[in-house]
């Protein structure tokens, strides 16, 4: 036992010194994460509207800053240094949220760890919103993202599931079918954020955590579902 919580202590030693050091070689900021975030949130106690967002987090005063498309700013104290993969590899935004409310607790540089800006003893889920570095491109194809979302239900190369089928007692559509391949890809682009019936809005699951597709994903997964089209 004591063996493992001498390892865990080094382990988050070295995770924490690594973000330090990238701050350090950016100027004490770390990487600017984009990310477009599909719901209203709040942050250190302001109300946010959905929206494109960039979060820099500056070691320098622990504070994260977040600017929105119109150059407005918010800053928020870092309450504490997250070290350690995030759960999700390319997560970069983690949300509370309890009592219709979305309250950003987490950010995740993706490869290097995180900063706490927000906890709530309430009984809350996370979601999960994906960010990118600024510049870089989406971190998964759209075959990845297929796999990770649509594959459980729709079977390789879309061609179906009967497990799936079985289970919620339908026919769920085969992705190379004429019915789904003669939708425009803004038909697929709502059906993929906001779902229809039966089907949920496509989200990304890991463990308890779970987070909307970001747009870039969306198109990436369309463009991918269009190589199902039959001859």
């Amino acid at each position: 036992m004591k063996t493992l919580l001498m390892t865990a202590r080094i382990l988050t030693t070295i995770s924490v010194l690594t973000l330090l050091a990238v701050a350090s070689a950016q100027g004490q900021t770390g990487p600017v994460l984009s990310a477009n975030v599909p719901f209203s949130f709040e942050a250190g106690g302001t109300s946010l509207p959905a929206g494109t967002y960039q979060f820099r987090v500056r070691l320098s005063d622990q504070s994260l800053v977040i600017s929105d498309a119109k150059g407005g700013e918010t800053k928020l104290h870092v309450i504490s240094q997250l070290a350690g993969a995030s759960l999700f590899r390319d997560v970069g935004l983690v949300f509370d949220n309890f009592r219709g409310r979305h309250v950003l607790a987490e950010v995740w540089i993706p490869g290097e760890g995180g900063v706490l800006v927000s906890s709530t003893l309430e009984k809350h889920t996370h979601e999960m919103v994906v960010a990118v570095v600024s510049g870089a491109a989406p971190q998964m194809s759209g075959k990845e993202v297929f796999e990770h979302t649509c594959a459980r239900c729709h079977g390789p190369q879309g061609k179906g599931n009967p497990a799936a089928d079985k289970f919620f007692q339908t026919r769920i559509p085969r992705l190379d079918s004429a019915y789904v391949q003669e939708k425009s890809d803004q038909e697929l682009k709502d059906v993929i954020s906001h779902g229809r019936r039966q089907m949920d809005p496509v989200r990304m699951r890991e463990a308890a955590v779970q987070h909307l597709l970001d747009p870039e994903s969306v198109d990436a997964v369309i463009g991918y579902v269009r190589t199902f089209k039959q001859p």
